[in-house]
């Protein structure tokens, strides 16, 4: 989440929201490979998404 500063890291937006609670940008933690498939539990293996682009990362069409 420090990394991002506040910013999506696959569509380099704003965070959509800002939490109530502590005041932080809202970003969702995503393991690009799942922790069930033996992925690490790293900062090379995370990265901070929005909502949006977490839930395409998991059902969405690859666009690459």
């Amino acid at each position: 989440m420090k990394r991002a500063k506040g910013k999506c890291e696959k569509c380099n937006k704003d965070a959509p929201f800002i939490r109530d609670k502590n005041n932080s940008p809202y970003l969702e933690v995503h393991h690009k490979i799942p922790l069930s498939e033996k992925g690490e539990d790293t900062l090379k293996n995370v990265a901070a998404l929005c909502p949006n682009c977490h839930r395409h990362a998991h059902y969405g069409k690859s666009t690459y």
